[in-house]
């Protein structure tokens, strides 16, 4: 992500770095077969959702929790009947 600023006639720029984290864990059975990334995905989301603490601003963190809520929907959805319950704790 870059965001510029721009002051009088002055533009100043910065890249905003993305924190990735390489990560594998070890799947205990099978797996979701009409899902393979679920467990991947789910991750994401969770480190997304603990990073959410660390937005001050209250409107943008709203805005974050919307966001993974709906993903957690849509996981879920993805992830079909046989996927129990997902919270984010």
């Amino acid at each position: 992500m870059r965001i510029c600023f721009k002051f009088g006639d002055v533009e100043h720029c910065y890249d905003i770095p993305v924190i990735e984290l390489p990560f594998r864990f070890h799947i205990p059975g099978p797996g979701p077969v009409n899902y393979p990334a679920f467990l991947h995905d789910a991750t994401v989301l969770a480190t997304v959702n603990a990073a959410i603490a660390k937005v001050s601003d209250q409107t943008v963190q709203e805005a974050l929790r919307a966001g993974v809520s709906s993903a957690v929907q849509a996981l879920k959805t993805r992830g079909g009947a046989h996927v129990g319950s997902v919270s984010l704790k």
